[in-house]
């Protein structure tokens, strides 16, 4: 169902927008890059965590409805939307583990090296983790530095239309 997973995306970039907005504006004033980049990284985490939630969503209402109608296409495409959404939510948490065992190993480096700025570095980054994941649920798409760090498993495409009154607002890469 479509309107399922368009609704769990824009819910999240709405709370993704309120909070991870909120957050952003507090490092923009405070002049904090880092405080900047964990509210940025929480909205592109709950926009990433929408689309999570919407694929789970919409393909538990397509087997519902699809097997209350005996309607086994319905099923069918129910059973690939909470694959695809299953998929997602592995990727995401192997890409966390990666992200947090790089860094850790960053830390470690930096403390053979007798390199405090690697250390610092890397504690920053797990510091950002961390916050992110709490704001977040775990669904972690971490900015840093005005690059960001993206290895979703499922490709996602998060552009949709913001024009509510040109009639057309479908979110590309959503079926």
């Amino acid at each position: 169902m479509k309107v399922v997973k368009k609704t769990g995306i824009v819910a999240g970039a709405v709370v993704g927008g309120v909070i991870g907005g909120a957050v952003s504006v507090i490092g923009r004033v405070s002049n904090k890059k880092i405080v900047d980049n964990v509210g940025e990284s929480v909205v592109d985490s709950l926009i990433y965590f929408g689309g999570i939630a919407g694929n789970l969503a919409s393909g538990a209402t397509d087997v519902l409805v699809g097997n209350i109608r005996e309607d086994i296409q319905q099923i069918d495409e129910g059973i690939d939307d909470l694959k695809d959404g299953g998929k997602m939510l592995v990727g995401n948490w192997v890409h966390n583990a990666k992200l947090i065992i790089g860094e850790t190993g960053e830390v470690v480096k930096g403390a053979v090296h007798r390199d405090p700025e690697a250390v610092k570095d890397g504690l920053k980054t797990i510091g950002q983790i961390a916050a992110v994941g709490v704001m977040t649920v775990g669904a972690i798409r971490l900015k840093q530095d005005g690059v960001q760090e993206i290895e979703p498993s499922v490709e996602f495409d998060t552009n949709f239309d913001t024009n509510p009154m040109d009639g057309d607002n479908d979110i590309e890469g959503v079926e």
